[in-house]
C-alpha cells in the first residue's frame, strides 16, 4: 500500500501538501505514537490550538446543524472560522464536509494509516444554498496519519482547489478569490505545516 493510492487525484486547480516526519527507536513505540497521533487528528476542535497559531479556528456539528464535542465522524461537518469577513453564503463561516473516514492495515508491509477526506459543502441542516467555502467542491483536503514500521507522518493534502465564484454574490466572489491566495482548506499553507508538526510533537510528548 503506497499513501499516494489514498490521495484523491489532482486534475484542476491547485494542489498542495504539508507533511512532517519522524523516525522512533521501534515499530512498537511508532504504533503507539500512531494511535495518539490518530486521536489529536480526530479531535477537530482543538485543531486550532495544536498548531500553535491560532489563525483559524475549527468547530464540530452534524448533519442538522448542531455543535458537536466528540470525535469526528464520517458524516460530520467542519465549521470553519477563518480571520476576516466570511460569506453571506456560510452566514460569516466556511464549511466542509467529512466524506471519507478509514483506517487500513497492512501488516506484511508493517504499514497503518487513518485519513480523513474533507470537500467543500453547504451549511449542515440548510435545504438547497449555495457552497458555503471559499473553493468550489471539487476540492478536497485529505488528512493522513501514516505509519511504516518505525517512521510516523502526519499529513494534509489538497487537490483540485478552485476559487469558488459560481453562483456567488459579488461580495463573497470577490472575498473567496482573496482568500484562495490561502493554501487548503481553512487554513494557511504554513500552519497546515504547524498542524501537523503539533500532532507528531504531542503523540511523543503524552
Amino acid at each position: 500500500m503506497e499513501k499516494q493510492e489514498l490521495i484523491p487525484t489532482q486534475q484542476i486547480g491547485q494542489q498542495s501538501d504539508a507533511e512532517e516526519e519522524e523516525i522512533l527507536v521501534s515499530p512498537v513505540e511508532a504504533n503507539a505514537a500512531y494511535q495518539k497521533a490518530v486521536k489529536h487528528l480526530l479531535n477537530v476542535n482543538e485543531w486550532h490550538r495544536i498548531s500553535t497559531i491560532e489563525a483559524s479556528c475549527f468547530k464540530l456539528y452534524d448533519q442538522n446543524g448542531s455543535p458537536l464535542n466528540r470525535a469526528a465522524l464520517e458524516g460530520d461537518y467542519i465549521r470553519i472560522d477563518i480571520p476576516g469577513p466570511g460569506t453571506a453564503a456560510g452566514k460569516g463561516f466556511d464549511w466542509v464536509y467529512i466524506e471519507q473516514l478509514d483506517n487500513y492495515t497492512d501488516d506484511g508491509a508493517d504499514i497503518d494509516v487513518t485519513l480523513l477526506v474533507a470537500r467543500p459543502s453547504r451549511i449542515p441542516g440548510v435545504i438547497g444554498g449555495n457552497i458555503a467555502h471559499f473553493f468550489t467542491d471539487r476540492a478536497t483536503s485529505t488528512f493522513m496519519v501514516f505509519r511504516r514500521a518505525n517512521v510516523l507522518s502526519v499529513e494534509v493534502h489538497g487537490r483540485n482547489e478552485v476559487p469558488n465564484t459560481k453562483d456567488q454574490n459579488l461580495l463573497d466572489k470577490t472575498r473567496n478569490l482573496m482568500v484562495n491566495g490561502g493554501s487548503a482548506i481553512g487554513m494557511s499553507f504554513a500552519q497546515w505545516h504547524l498542524l501537523v508538526s503539533g500532532i507528531l510533537k504531542q503523540s511523543r510528548l503524552e
